[in-house]
């Protein structure tokens, strides 16, 4: 069954600044900030619309989409952003440079009924903008060879543009909905343990739960990347995830990361939002399936406990062995509490063990443990040995391929 991502589509105009569009951004960023004027007195909808296309004299799909873009904004906004305020306040910048910040953006959201956006579309290669009732502008327009098929299939699109920084021209973003067809079940799991500077990961077999590969992004880039720079650095790690995930034949799942962490930890949540992990989920909900990739998105609670407690018995580090957890607790959660609560972190040795048949305190059941961590078929290349006088158990490390891969 084919299933529907949203994507947007890049494109640029770079033929510098167009008079009438100027003045069409400037009307449309009056109608945004006057909506949520209006939206926070508590307004109805139809009211404000009613209210916008008497004030300001631009199209009506333009005024509904101005709407819409700023309904769910909290209160107490700072449209042109609140740096941008600072710098005007401090006389960094001029009036007219703040005014320009200020005004940058032009939206029209496209409509089934109508065959696509009526104010902003793609016509003979071009950007026809619709400025006025019955007048419009062409602007020459430049989108990859690689998303025009897929723009032509597509019926409805949000058109987006926003003035570049250099002022050159203009960046286009076409929003669409595509659907991709889904692929069938994977018999392997790729999972993702994101941390500061990088990205660990395992694959494991999902029928048995043996581990396949395990291996590391680097990508300490991300921590002091510029902006833009780390959008192009998420789309590479995306790519490399997506190859890998092909090669292996494996399903790709991603932990949503909780970063509300105290003041006391500040410069540790300070580094790992500065990995851009939503933004990272957020691309690859939408580029591994494109690319045959199926992509999970899933708590990754406790899994650093349970990966803390394998990471010795598989030679592993932390982080490789917590990605490890992950796919136990992706694959079989029941298995996976069964370690959370069953592993023992001192058996008199100091190794970290998991007590199996008749361990003292809780145990994990022999018959919920995968084949291959039991004493009658150890991993490749390793040995199952007891535990003596504690009925415990310990494995030698496993032989897998571990990759490192930079970004």
């Amino acid at each position: 069954m084919p299933r529907t991502v949203r994507l947007a589509i890049p494109g640029y105009v770079l033929s510098g600044l167009h008079p009438e569009l100027e003045r069409l951004i400037f009307r449309f960023e009056k109608a945004r900030r006057r909506a949520y004027t209006l939206k926070r007195k508590d307004i109805d909808r139809l009211t404000i619309l009613r209210e916008l296309n008497g004030e300001i004299r631009i199209p009506a799909r333009y005024v509904s989409t101005a709407y819409d873009m700023i309904k769910a904004l909290p209160p107490h906004v700072t449209f042109g952003g609140k740096k941008t305020q600072q710098l005007r306040q401090r006389g960094k910048i001029s009036a007219e440079e703040y005014r320009l910040r200020k005004n940058r953006i032009l939206a029209c959201r496209g409509e089934a009924g109508q065959k696509g956006n009526l104010c902003l579309r793609i016509v003979n290669g071009k950007l026809r903008v619709t400025v006025s009732d019955k007048k419009w502008i062409q602007l020459p327009i430049f989108i990859p060879k690689k998303y025009m098929p897929m723009l032509r299939r597509v019926g409805a699109h949000t058109v987006l543009i926003k003035r570049r920084v250099d002022k050159r021209g203009y960046d286009v973003r076409i929003i669409v909905d595509a659907e991709v067809t889904q692929t069938r079940p994977a018999e392997r799991t790729m999972t993702l343990d994101i941390n500061s500077g990088h990205v660990d990961f395992a694959v494991a077999d999902t029928a048995t739960l043996k581990p396949v590969a395990f291996g590391k992004f680097n990508c300490h880039e991300f921590l002091d990347a510029r902006k833009g720079k780390k959008k192009t650095l998420t789309h590479r790690l995306v790519n490399k995830v997506r190859n890998i995930a092909k090669h292996y034949g494996a399903e790709v799942v991603a932990g949503k990361l909780r970063t509300s962490f105290t003041d006391s930890y500040h410069d540790f949540n300070r580094r790992i939002q500065g990995m851009n992990q939503y933004a990272m989920r957020q691309i690859m909900s939408y580029k591994l399936p494109l690319g045959g990739v199926k992509f999970m998105e899933r708590s990754e609670a406790n899994t650093s406990l349970v990966g803390e407690q394998l990471s010795k018995p598989l030679g592993l580090d932390v982080h490789k062995a917590s990605a490890y957890a992950f796919a136990v607790k992706v694959v079989d959660y029941d298995l996976f509490k069964s370690f959370l609560y069953g592993a023992r972190a001192d058996e008199g040795d100091g190794i970290p063990s998991i007590g199996l048949n008749g361990g003292s305190g809780q145990t994990v059941l022999h018959q919920s443990c995968p084949s291959w961590l039991m004493h009658s078929d150890p991993p490749s290349g390793g040995e199952a040995t007891p535990n003596q006088g504690k009925g415990g158990w310990q494995t030698m490390p496993v032989q897998t391929s571990i990759l490192q891969v930079k970004v």
